[in-house]
């Protein structure tokens, strides 16, 4: 397939472009490549991309065309269509609706992406904390070193990543719920919402993947530098996962685009899409704080499932109300491309949220589905560390007095206790991914039934003799 603009005579009055054809946008088409003894067909030079910085296992290529012909009847002509008369027909009125109905239909890569990238993330962290549960370094005088993964330093850079790949796990399979009954329906709304959330989560999944992945690289020391071990061959060949189907940037701004069109579309009274009904409750901006909320600091309240998720929700809905306002005001004196790129910071922050909204969202009704009581809890206390740990870091909760600072100081203790109380289930709950040795393929990860003395496993590797 090649996405080439399709132009066509001018009829009917239109106003033709150079040549006096008139384009009508970016279409699909099938352009056959190479004959049947596998030469380029003529007009058709393709040459190799050459070695890329990692992934090398897959080709990419280039391709150039010089006055390829190719019959009518090759438009891909879902949406569009042109009659031997060259006359041009859609059912999709403007060519920006045309455009994104036919880029509409790279979600299902956006989704595959979001779910490779959880993958890569589960493996790296179940080497990290394999690692650094069996590595000892230093101690108490006169007692036994202590595991590595026993520092609150370690766990602080370690366990919010895993309770992440728990959330991430939980919210690409509530995207691929709604990217499978949206192929099944072709409801023209849940279009819309499965073409924003693929785009967010996608680029969220891949970015923050990326930056686990020198996080556990560092907390392996020299062993997790060693390319046997897997985690700079991850990191290099997931790099490009942060490009590839969208560059993550301009994916964040699709989803604050659909966003803000949500927020018009709430004032005229039409429908919100499942993932951002909860807006209606929030939309107006300038809800009271309780002061009492605002100060509470009791575990119990840190903890309530609710306050969480008020609370990302609280800031997507903020972080819209005072975007539009910004833009708005920036339009009058800079015009539209120039205001968008005068908000950009904010824009992708207010996308960055409503992934992590929905996500929580996705991770709160798989824990409420939980039945077994210590996975249940287990599961507990990682989605509250992934919500707790969104709430520290962002200032928008203390700019905006949403979290006061004692409160904040006692969420910042909740982490660290969540931390220790995790590192306890830490290695069962790696192993709950369910990666085989033979697929993580890293001696310092391998599994504590396998059998295999880790350190022997490495020096063979690089050349000793066992």
């Amino acid at each position: 397939t090649v996405f080439a603009r399709l132009k066509v005579p001018a009829q009917d009055g239109g106003l033709p472009c150079a040549g006096g054809l008139l384009d009508h946008g970016v279409h699909a088409f099938i352009v056959p490549l190479r004959d049947e003894a596998g030469r380029c067909l003529p007009g058709v030079e393709i040459h190799d991309c050459g070695y890329k910085v990692g992934l090398n296992g897959v080709d990419n290529g280039a391709i150039r065309f010089s006055h390829v012909r190719v019959p009518r009847t090759n438009l891909l002509d879902r949406f569009a269509a042109v009659d031997k008369s060259g006359r041009y027909s859609s059912p999709l009125t403007s060519e920006g609706r045309r455009f994104a109905a036919t880029l509409g239909e790279l979600t299902g890569g956006r989704v595959g992406l979001s779910c490779g990238s959880v993958g890569v993330l589960k493996g790296a962290i179940t080497i990290a904390i394999r690692y650094t549960a069996g590595r000892q370094q230093f101690g108490p005088p006169d007692s036994a070193e202590v595991s590595v993964l026993d520092y609150q330093s370690t766990q602080l850079k370690l366990l919010p990543i895993l309770a992440t790949a728990y959330c991430l796990h939980f919210a690409k399979d509530h995207l691929v719920n709604l990217y499978c009954e949206m192929k099944r329906t072709k409801d023209a709304q849940l279009i819309e919402e499965v073409h924003a959330l693929s785009a967010g989560l996608k680029a969220y999944t891949t970015g923050y993947t990326q930056d686990a992945l020198s996080a556990c690289r560092e907390a392996c020391g020299g062993h997790g530098y060693a390319a046997i071990n897997r985690l700079g061959q991850l990191r290099s060949d997931h790099d490009i996962f942060q490009t590839f189907e969208g560059d993550n940037t301009v994916l964040l701004q699709q989803v604050t685009g659909t966003l803000l069109k949500v927020y018009k579309a709430k004032f005229k009274g039409a429908p919100l899409s499942s993932t951002v009904t909860y807006l209606k409750q929030y939309m107006s901006g300038v809800l009271p704080h309780n002061p009492l909320v605002t100060h509470e600091t009791d575990v119990r309240h840190l903890r309530d499932p609710a306050f969480l998720r008020s609370a990302l929700r609280y800031r997507v809905a903020r972080m819209l109300f005072t975007l539009q306002l910004r833009l708005r005001s920036q339009r009058t004196k800079l015009g539209d491309f120039y205001a968008w790129n005068s908000c950009l910071s904010h824009i992708l922050a207010l996308a960055k949220a409503h992934v992590e909204s929905v996500a929580l969202g996705a991770f709160q009704a798989a824990v409420d589905g939980c039945v077994d009581p210590d996975c249940r809890r287990a599961l507990r206390a990682l989605c509250d560390l992934y919500a707790l740990r969104c709430i520290e870091r962002d200032m928008v909760f203390r700019n905006d007095e949403y979290v006061a600072p004692a409160k904040a100081k006692a969420i910042q203790r909740l982490i660290e206790a969540l931390c220790s109380e995790l590192r306890g289930v830490a290695l069962g709950l790696v192993s709950a991914f369910g990666i085989p040795d033979h697929i993580l393929r890293a001696p310092i990860g391998l599994g504590a039934n396998s059998g295999v003395n880790i350190y022997k496993e490495y020096l063979a590797a690089v050349g000793f003799d066992v």
